[in-house]
């Protein structure tokens, strides 16, 4: 409970007046579905009815390709009853030609052999079929077709041109195989006029079974080539459907655009148009909303309400009342005003209880601060007595050195010594830390190295860098006795060719491992017994790395001897070294 109160219209996201607000809203849920799924239905009712518009409109604009196309079939079907009689080529030119002048929708009509040349036709002239008619192919598969050809020719016009199949009946011998073509040209096809220019497609086609275009209608974009506005993915020869239907898509460009798809002819001819979507969407937008709008302002009306009665009634007294208990948090300060008449008796219960509870959490402070002291107390004059004995133990040592008159005892008097005042250092920074619990650990390796230094007879050039890092008791008498170990192993060793010999002591961190490095000079070659470890400082130390969790390493390189020890230690850094 900490930090600024929010402003009231600002209420949190887990706060109470959401929470209502959610409860609300799922109250309102099934009126809005049954608005939503009436919005729904009607959207589909109109995107139906739009769909048949675009539709309506794409069959009423390709009506004269249609018109055209089934107007040949039908005189197709009617020529390819007397095609059998017409056996005298130039009897049945000439019929094909007053049947071409009869009727201005034609301009060619002409039996095509399944092989050689067409010598019956409105030409009135023998000549080769086309290259672009495969004829094999089409007394393979007989079906009707639809093809166009631009100027040239026999007519020299652009023309569409439609071929009906004509085959024997099974079973009968003779009549004539092949195919009946008609040509109609492209500027004798009607075109239906849109009634509303708004309404008009951007590209209206009408194309055949194999996807070849056979008309285009232009309202807009002229310039732009049909590939480039068609649905990408979607090729004509895929869209021959059995039925109308609209999709939407990107063309080439990238834009949205929506098709309408009919069939003119089934299996033959198809038109496709091409709409903008805000053609497609002209008037569906307005319709939407208005079923929307009860449910959503008696919805946004509820929450007002409820917001107000609730912030009124509960939000404010409960954030006046985590107001006073933040204060009483930071500086147990209660204050002084009793609850509100005007406040709902459950938030005066509420009330009533915190200040119980503060009352008594003051008195239990009271006590445990009595208590805590009285352990310092306890536990600092249990440190200082321990200190003191050990510092007695090391002046009875030092008495029984001066009666030593063999100098290899009192060395081993000496270490013993050494020892003792490392642990008596350690108690010292206990009873003087603050909090008697973590211990700094640098104060300690710190007085260790200058003990050590005082007691070796030669000058050494000592480097101290040790980091300011808390370490618990457990872990800091056993890093004591492997420094002073280390180092006084490295006094007895630090040689030096010219000048003084050297000794550096570090310990650094490094996120949650530290380093205790310990190098001096040295010049000989380690002896057999060293290498194997067979000193009892040796021992001590492995024993003590042990304990803080980390292996021994040692090395021997440019004149210089380096032990180095890395231990796991509490990832959080100290922020106020402990008194030594």
């Amino acid at each position: 409970m900490t930090g600024a109160p929010r402003p009231w219209y600002r209420p949190r996201l887990d706060g109470l007046a959401p929470r209502v607000a959610a409860f609300l809203t799922i109250a309102l849920l099934p009126l809005g579905l049954i608005a939503l799924w009436q919005t729904r239905e009607f959207q589909r009712e109109t995107l139906r009815r739009t769909e048949l518009s675009l539709l309506a409109l794409t069959e009423q604009g390709a009506a004269g390709v249609g018109q055209a196309v089934e107007q040949a079939l039908g005189a197709g079907e009617a020529l390819g009853v007397v095609a059998d009689l017409l056996d005298d080529p130039e009897t049945c030119s000439g019929y094909l030609n007053r049947f071409v002048q009869d009727r201005e929708l034609y301009s060619f009509i002409g039996l095509f052999p399944a092989e050689g040349p067409v010598t019956c036709s409105s030409a009135g002239r023998s000549f080769e079929v086309a290259d672009t008619i495969d004829m094999p192919e089409l007394m393979a598969n007989p079906r009707v077709t639809v093809r166009t050809r631009a100027g040239g020719g026999l007519s020299g016009q652009d023309v569409m041109i439609v071929m009906l199949p004509i085959m024997p009946e099974p079973g009968e011998e003779g009549g004539f195989p092949g195919y009946l073509a008609i040509s109609i040209p492209r500027d004798r096809i009607m075109t239906a006029p849109f009634g509303v220019s708004a309404l008009r497609p951007l590209r209206l086609i009408t194309y055949n079974a194999r996807g070849e275009v056979l008309t285009t209608q232009v309202a807009g974009q002229e310039d732009v080539p049909l590939a480039d506005l068609l649905a990408q993915g979607r090729a004509l020869s895929a869209e021959t459907v059995q039925r109308p239907q609209v999709f939407q898509g990107q063309n080439a460009r990238g834009e949205d655009r929506v098709y309408t798809v009919t069939p003119l002819i089934p299996n033959v001819a198809y038109a496709m148009a091409i709409w903008s979507p805000e053609q497609a969407g002209q008037g569906i937008g307005r319709a939407i909303d208005s079923p929307l709008l009860f449910p959503l302002l008696m919805w946004a009306t509820s929450l007002i309400v409820a917001f107000w009665a609730i912030h009124r009634l509960v939000i404010r007294r409960v954030t006046d009342l985590g107001a006073r208990m933040r204060r009483f948090g930071r500086d147990r300060s209660l204050p002084g005003r009793p609850p509100s008449p005007s406040a709902p008796f459950e938030l005066r219960e509420i009330e009533g209880a915190f200040r119980q509870m503060a009352q008594s959490i003051l008195q239990d402070e009271a006590r445990m601060e009595n208590a805590f002291r009285e352990r310092g107390v306890l536990l600092r004059e249990v440190h200082h007595r321990v200190k003191n004995n050990l510092q007695l133990i090391s002046s009875i040592v030092s008495m029984q050195m001066r009666r030593m008159p063999d100098p290899r005892v009192r060395g081993i008097l000496r270490r013993l010594q050494d020892r003792v005042l490392t642990l008596a250092s350690i108690y010292r920074s206990l009873y003087t830390s603050p909090d008697m619990g973590d211990v700094n650990a640098a104060p300690v390796l710190r007085a260790i190295v200058e003990q050590e230094l005082r007691s070796s007879p030669d000058r050494i050039e000592a480097v101290l860098d040790i980091e300011d890092m808390a370490l618990d008791p457990d872990k800091v008498v056993p890093l004591a006795f492997l420094a002073a170990e280390a180092v006084s192993n490295a006094l007895a060793r630090a040689v030096a060719p010219e000048g003084r010999p050297s000794l550096s002591v570090t310990l650094h961190r490094e996120g949650e491992r530290a380093t205790l490095r310990i190098a001096n000079s040295y010049i000989a070659q380690p002896t057999p017994e060293e290498s194997a470890g067979r000193g009892l400082g040796h021992h001590l130390i492995q024993a003590f790395a042990a304990q803080i969790g980390g292996p021994v390493e040692t090395e021997v390189r440019d004149g210089v001897y380096r032990l180095s020890v890395t231990f796991p230690v509490d990832p959080q850094p100290v922020d106020e070294p402990a008194a030594a």
